[in-house]
């Protein structure tokens, strides 16, 4: 039998949960008062619970039947800072496994993603005679192609297009990462004859030395180019998340809209039929061309 786990960042079910979750990233540490504001401003937004939870059940539910046709796989979930937990699910798992197969929700390979995320698996399997897959990045055609379909539907309305990703700390190389973010804009571009596009990163951190550059930082450029509306297409991410509901839609809206310059948001894959291919394709070693 082969265990899949699902990894991800994490989210409480519930604004009384915010301290305990943000106590969990600070490692016990006390959460600065800003951050914590900003986080219970961000779940009252969503009415106090992320969509990001749910969309990861509804894609196991999928790819747990779109893997038994293939072999006697169980699938799960397990989160870097909330319930359950990654080391927590990995030290649970007895002999009956003869691998484990670990895949983080991101859309592009990266270093720091990579490490964070190894740490508490290795943890967990310590001791443990259990094969480990890790599968780094999911850069294959399937999304590419999810993604024109949404974009489409804006051509007729929006002439200008910024292609973004979560910015990430430079503690590790993370060439690849930024790599993907311009090659994926290229052929998204190149399949739907997009002459002109924009690529940036947004959420950078307030302290240390994150990738740049930022989608703040391009505002001269629309001001040089004329720019009167953008659409804004988050491909570094596959589903929605508060980071993209409130950093994009709400921060980035706002900012702008005090520019002159409309704003709209191309959706994520979330939890649609093609992701849970992508996710299949990828735990079976199909499709992995980049």
């Amino acid at each position: 039998m082969k265990k899949v786990i699902l990894l991800s960042y994490g989210s409480p079910e519930k604004i009384e949960d915010v301290p305990e979750y943000l106590s969990g990233i600070f490692e016990g540490k006390p959460v600065p008062q800003n951050i914590l504001d900003e986080n219970i401003k961000k779940y009252k937004m969503v009415n106090g619970k992320s969509p990001s939870n749910q969309i990861i059940s509804n894609l196991i539910k999928k790819l747990k039947k779109l893997l038994n046709k293939y072999g006697d796989f169980e699938v799960a979930e397990a989160y870097k800072h909330w319930h359950p937990g990654i080391e927590e699910v990995v030290s649970s798992l007895d002999s009956d496994y003869e691998e484990l197969i670990a895949l983080p929700l991101f859309a592009f390979k990266s270093n720091n993603i990579k490490k964070s995320y190894e740490i508490p698996l290795k943890r967990g399997l310590n001791g443990k005679n259990l094969k480990l897959t890790f599968i780094n990045g999911l850069d294959h055609s399937i999304l590419r192609s999810m993604w024109v379909n949404e974009i489409s539907k804006y051509v007729y309305d929006f002439d200008n297009f910024l292609f973004t990703a979560h910015s990430l700390p430079l503690i590790d190389d993370e060439s690849e990462y930024i790599s993907s973010l311009m090659d994926n804009s290229k052929k998204i571009s190149d399949m739907m004859g997009i002459e002109k596009y924009y690529t940036a990163f947004y959420s950078q951190g307030h302290y240390g030395k994150w990738i740049e550059p930022s989608i703040y930082s391009l505002i001269e450029r629309f001001k040089n180019d004329k720019v009167e509306n953008l659409l804004v297409s988050p491909i570094g991410f596959l589903y929605e998340h508060l980071e993209i509901l409130f950093d994009l839609d709400v921060k980035y809206k706002e900012f702008l809209e005090t520019h002159g310059i409309g704003y709209a948001r191309a959706k994520t894959p979330s939890d649609a039929d093609g992701m849970a291919i992508l996710l299949k394709n990828a735990i079976l070693g199909l499709n992995a061309e980049s």
